[in-house]
Protein backbone atom coordinates (compact mmCIF):
# COMPACT_ATOMS: atom_id res chain seq x y z
CA UNK A 1 0.00 0.00 0.00
CA UNK A 2 1.01 3.63 -0.45
CA UNK A 3 2.05 5.97 2.48
CA UNK A 4 -1.04 7.85 2.66
CA UNK A 5 -3.17 4.91 3.01
CA UNK A 6 -1.08 3.44 6.04
CA UNK A 7 -1.36 7.00 7.54
CA UNK A 8 -5.55 6.69 7.26
CA UNK A 9 -5.07 3.31 8.39
CA UNK A 10 -3.98 4.07 11.70
CA UNK A 11 -5.72 7.00 11.81
CA UNK A 12 -8.96 5.09 11.30
CA UNK A 13 -8.35 2.55 13.93
CA UNK A 14 -6.90 5.42 16.66
CA UNK A 15 -10.38 7.07 16.25
CA UNK A 16 -12.36 3.43 16.16
CA UNK A 17 -10.61 3.12 19.30
CA UNK A 18 -11.00 6.28 21.20
CA UNK A 19 -15.00 5.62 20.13
CA UNK A 20 -15.53 2.66 20.82
CA UNK A 21 -13.56 2.51 24.34
CA UNK A 22 -14.26 6.05 25.55
CA UNK A 23 -10.34 6.75 25.74
CA UNK A 24 -8.57 10.12 26.09
CA UNK A 25 -5.45 9.19 24.25
CA UNK A 26 -2.82 12.66 23.21
CA UNK A 27 -2.17 13.84 19.76
CA UNK A 28 1.67 12.54 20.70
CA UNK A 29 0.25 9.12 20.87
CA UNK A 30 -1.23 9.65 17.66
CA UNK A 31 1.69 11.03 15.57
CA UNK A 32 3.80 8.32 16.75
CA UNK A 33 1.33 6.17 15.82
CA UNK A 34 1.18 7.01 12.20
CA UNK A 35 5.03 7.02 12.48
CA UNK A 36 5.24 3.64 13.26
CA UNK A 37 2.49 2.84 10.58
CA UNK A 38 5.41 4.02 7.79
CA UNK A 39 8.33 3.08 9.67
CA UNK A 40 8.26 -0.67 8.13
CA UNK A 41 9.02 0.79 4.63
CA UNK A 42 12.56 1.48 5.93
CA UNK A 43 13.49 -1.75 3.76
CA UNK A 44 12.47 0.32 1.34
CA UNK A 45 15.20 3.26 -0.32
CA UNK A 46 12.67 5.16 -2.32
CA UNK A 47 10.08 5.46 0.46
CA UNK A 48 8.33 8.02 2.22
CA UNK A 49 9.71 7.54 5.53
CA UNK A 50 13.18 7.00 4.05
CA UNK A 51 13.01 10.03 1.77
CA UNK A 52 11.98 12.67 4.37
CA UNK A 53 12.91 11.13 7.60
CA UNK A 54 15.43 8.85 9.46
CA UNK A 55 18.71 10.78 8.60
CA UNK A 56 20.05 8.38 5.67
CA UNK A 57 20.15 5.38 8.47
CA UNK A 58 16.64 3.78 6.58
CA UNK A 59 18.53 4.01 3.36
CA UNK A 60 21.23 2.05 5.36
CA UNK A 61 19.11 -0.21 6.51
CA UNK A 62 17.67 -0.55 2.77
CA UNK A 63 20.82 -2.28 1.43
CA UNK A 64 20.90 -5.34 3.83
CA UNK A 65 17.00 -5.76 3.63
CA UNK A 66 14.67 -6.83 0.93
CA UNK A 67 11.55 -4.82 0.57
CA UNK A 68 8.82 -6.41 2.77
CA UNK A 69 11.40 -9.01 4.23
CA UNK A 70 12.73 -9.03 7.57
CA UNK A 71 11.05 -5.27 8.69
CA UNK A 72 8.12 -6.89 7.53
CA UNK A 73 7.55 -9.20 10.00
CA UNK A 74 6.86 -9.76 13.73
CA UNK A 75 10.53 -9.39 14.22
CA UNK A 76 10.53 -5.86 13.05
CA UNK A 77 8.18 -5.08 15.53
CA UNK A 78 10.31 -6.66 18.17
CA UNK A 79 13.04 -4.79 16.67
CA UNK A 80 11.60 -1.63 16.78
CA UNK A 81 10.04 -1.89 20.04
CA UNK A 82 12.85 -3.11 21.58
CA UNK A 83 14.61 0.46 20.18
CA UNK A 84 11.66 2.73 21.50
CA UNK A 85 11.62 0.75 25.15
CA UNK A 86 15.48 2.48 25.31
CA UNK A 87 14.85 5.62 24.11
CA UNK A 88 11.71 5.79 26.49
CA UNK A 89 13.47 4.79 29.64
CA UNK A 90 16.53 6.96 29.02
CA UNK A 91 14.79 10.41 28.37
CA UNK A 92 11.92 9.06 30.48
CA UNK A 93 9.19 9.58 28.22
CA UNK A 94 6.16 7.39 28.97
CA UNK A 95 5.81 3.73 28.26
CA UNK A 96 3.08 4.39 26.32
CA UNK A 97 4.94 5.17 22.91
CA UNK A 98 5.92 1.57 22.86
CA UNK A 99 2.64 0.49 22.25
CA UNK A 100 1.62 3.56 20.13
CA UNK A 101 4.90 2.84 17.76
CA UNK A 102 4.60 -0.95 17.96
CA UNK A 103 0.46 -0.94 16.81
CA UNK A 104 0.85 1.90 14.29
CA UNK A 105 3.58 -1.28 12.77
CA UNK A 106 1.71 -3.67 13.10
CA UNK A 107 -1.27 -1.50 11.46
CA UNK A 108 1.12 -1.60 8.57
CA UNK A 109 1.29 -5.10 8.23
CA UNK A 110 -2.17 -5.60 8.43
CA UNK A 111 -2.51 -3.33 5.46
CA UNK A 112 -0.08 -4.85 3.53
CA UNK A 113 -1.56 -8.29 3.89
CA UNK A 114 -3.95 -6.67 2.07
CA UNK A 115 -2.49 -6.64 -1.17
CA UNK A 116 -1.57 -9.56 -3.81
CA UNK A 117 2.09 -9.12 -2.67
CA UNK A 118 1.49 -9.56 0.97
CA UNK A 119 3.75 -10.12 3.39
CA UNK A 120 5.67 -13.31 5.48
CA UNK A 121 4.56 -12.28 9.54
CA UNK A 122 7.13 -14.39 10.67
CA UNK A 123 10.05 -13.24 7.84
CA UNK A 124 10.25 -16.72 6.22
CA UNK A 125 6.39 -18.24 6.68
CA UNK A 126 3.53 -17.33 7.12
CA UNK A 127 2.55 -15.47 4.11
CA UNK A 128 -1.19 -13.55 3.87
CA UNK A 129 -1.95 -12.25 0.66
CA UNK A 130 -4.68 -10.13 -0.23
CA UNK A 131 -6.35 -8.69 -3.60
CA UNK A 132 -5.40 -5.28 -3.83
CA UNK A 133 -2.74 -4.54 -5.82
CA UNK A 134 -0.82 -1.11 -4.43
CA UNK A 135 -1.47 1.90 -6.17
CA UNK A 136 -4.38 0.95 -8.32
CA UNK A 137 -7.58 1.69 -8.63
CA UNK A 138 -8.72 -0.91 -5.80
CA UNK A 139 -6.19 0.72 -3.33
CA UNK A 140 -7.63 4.14 -4.25
CA UNK A 141 -11.19 2.90 -4.05
CA UNK A 142 -9.81 1.36 -0.56
CA UNK A 143 -8.46 4.63 0.95
CA UNK A 144 -11.51 6.67 -0.38
CA UNK A 145 -13.93 4.45 1.39
CA UNK A 146 -11.45 4.59 4.69
CA UNK A 147 -11.35 8.61 3.91
CA UNK A 148 -15.50 8.36 4.66
CA UNK A 149 -15.35 6.04 7.36
CA UNK A 150 -12.42 8.26 8.92
CA UNK A 151 -15.14 11.54 8.37
CA UNK A 152 -17.78 9.94 9.96
CA UNK A 153 -15.60 9.02 12.91
CA UNK A 154 -14.68 12.71 13.30
CA UNK A 155 -17.93 14.01 12.74
CA UNK A 156 -20.25 11.59 13.38
CA UNK A 157 -23.68 11.09 11.76
CA UNK A 158 -25.30 14.28 13.31
CA UNK A 159 -22.48 16.03 11.57
CA UNK A 160 -23.01 14.21 8.52
CA UNK A 161 -26.44 15.48 8.15
CA UNK A 162 -25.16 19.07 9.08
CA UNK A 163 -23.18 18.64 5.77
CA UNK A 164 -25.47 16.95 4.20
CA UNK A 165 -28.15 19.54 4.68
CA UNK A 166 -25.42 22.98 4.02
CA UNK A 167 -24.79 21.20 0.88
CA UNK A 168 -28.53 20.73 -0.44
CA UNK A 169 -28.81 24.20 -0.05
CA UNK A 170 -26.17 24.93 -2.75
CA UNK A 171 -27.73 26.11 -5.57
CA UNK A 172 -25.67 25.20 -8.85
Amino acid sequence: MMFRTHILFALFFYLLFLKVFSLNISLIFAAVLVFGSILPDIDSPGSFVNRKYLLGVGKTVALFSNHRGFFHSIFGIMIFAVITLLIVYFFKFSFIYILALSLGYFLHLTADSLTKSGINWFWKSGNIKGKITTGSIFEQLFFVALLLATLYLVIGNQGLQQVSAFVSKIKP
